[in-house]
């Protein structure tokens, strides 16, 4: 049977379609965008277009199937996708284009151009990145009750893993060994300079590793288990616990090193006097330590957002979030005696919920802001207590096996730090499931929660 020209055209506009939604898709899954938001931004854009579409989405490919009315004549592609890394712009401004071409019927040329810019955008300069990123570190090293001088130290132990990591991953090198020597490089560094000038760094090493700590995958992984996409949040969670576990073992390579006798003797300098008087010197008192964990905890938030590339309209909203988060989270667990677990659960659920409400004055999807704005959260000293401890396993000092007491207080720490990971990324995701049918860009969500504050007044 012969096909006529009309049948070829739209066989040939149905492929064309096919081929940009799988684009599209592509660009989201290599952005660190959930399941739930690719299904949802592809199937407006199909609408918008006039199609129906089918999608199976996993974490490393994609299948789609566009059609008109008879599924049966659906045009269908799949395409495996490798790459990992996060871009908080291009799924922000791949959400604006989806109400673009849904509301306004934008044709293929034009979506085609507005695709072009946003991959062609750059947020922020690699100064910036460089210079702005190892700040959240610095932020993190206060909130552990670090001192200046560890801070210091932590802010070039964070510039340079950060830049090697960042670089080997901008060359396509394999993610988990780009995560792996970030980590050898940053606390072997940490541990250098406090061998070499005789200062305490346990705050440092506390946070040395945590701006490597997969935190938005795990995140994303919780909001696909709620959200019924198993098979892709399986695969997110076994990758960032892949991630982990090369973090943990670029630790211990640095542990191992520097626990050695003959680097022992490195010392040259003794600076821990100095170190006492700077700790005496810029110890916040009374009312100064809410003021700082506000402050700090604000600044870490934005310094995270920065390595995920958000869009520079929402960073006011993460500074927000992320400070009075944590001020939350201090105020409950430190004044009101209450778990750490739960404050966690309690301060992530909080901004969840704002962030809902916020999303709209940012033109922003809220996760995007919502991610960066807990990471302030994770629980360092007791990763670090987990870390330590497997370490003196492996390295049986003395020649001697850890005592019972040690081995439980070791797996103790390594629990409750699962638990409270588990707590900030239920308490992030669990608000972005239950308003997911209300529409923020509609302003929606915003009518729904005044009339719960109204209601909870009265």
């Amino acid at each position: 049977m012969i096909e006529t020209p009309q049948k070829l055209i739209e066989d040939r506009k149905a492929q064309t379609v096919l081929n940009l939604l799988t684009e599209i898709g592509e660009m989201m899954i290599n952005s660190g965008a959930h399941t739930a938001r690719i299904v949802r931004n592809l199937e407006r854009i199909a609408i918008g277009l006039g199609y129906n579409c089918e999608l199976v989405l996993t974490y490393t490919g994609i299948v789609i199937s566009v059609y008109k009315q008879n599924k049966f004549k659906a045009h269908t592609l799949a395409k495996t996708i490798k790459s990992k890394g996060l871009n908080f712009e291009t799924i922000s401004e791949i959400s604006i284009l989806s109400w673009d071409v849904f509301e306004n019927k934008i044709s293929i040329d034009e979506i085609k151009s507005k695709l072009k810019q946003i991959k062609a955008r750059k947020v922020y300069t690699n100064l910036q990145l460089y210079t702005l990123v190892p700040l959240a570190s610095v932020a993190l090293c206060m909130l552990f009750d670090g001192d200046a001088l560890q801070a210091l130290i932590v802010y070039f132990s964070t510039l340079f893993g950060f830049f090697v990591r960042r670089s080997m991953m901008l060359k396509h090198y394999n993610h988990k060994v780009a995560f792996y020597i970030g980590a050898t490089i940053s606390t072997l560094f940490i541990h250098f300079i406090g061998v070499f000038c005789a200062i305490q760094v346990k705050e440092a090493l506390v946070v040395s590793i945590l701006y490597l700590i997969p935190g938005a995958v795990m995140i994303n992984s919780f909001i696909d288990y709620l959200e019924g996409y198993y098979e892709s949040g399986t695969a997110r969670i076994i990758y960032s616990l892949m991630l982990i576990l090369m973090v943990s073992f670029g630790f211990f390579t640095s542990a191992m090193i520097f626990d050695l006798p003959q680097v022992q003797t490195l010392n040259v300098f003794d600076f821990s006097d100095l170190q006492k008087q700077i700790r005496q010197l810029f110890e916040p008192q009374g009312l100064a330590v809410e003021v700082a964990k506000f402050i700090f905890g604000g600044i870490t938030s934005l310094g995270f957002a920065l390595m995920f590339n958000t869009p520079k309209r929402a960073l006011w909203t993460v500074f927000i979030l992320g400070a009075f988060g944590y001020l939350f989270k201090f105020l409950l667990n430190a004044e009101f005696d209450v778990n750490l677990t739960l404050s966690i659960f309690i301060a992530s659920c909080f901004v969840g919920i704002s962030g809902m409400y916020f999303a709209h004055r940012a033109h922003t999807p809220p996760i995007i802001f919502m991610i960066p704005a807990v990471i302030n959260m994770i629980p360092g000293l007791l990763s670090y207590e987990f870390m330590m401890g497997m370490i003196d396993w492996i390295s049986g000092k003395n020649g001697q096996k850890p005592a019972v007491e040690e081995v439980i207080q070791t797996l103790s720490y390594g629990i409750v730090t699962l638990f409270i990971l588990f707590a900030l990324a239920f308490g992030v995701a669990f608000p972005v499931v239950v308003f997911k049918s209300y529409s923020v860009k509609g302003k929606d969500l915003n009518v729904l929660l005044k009339k719960l504050f109204v209601r909870n007044n009265e």
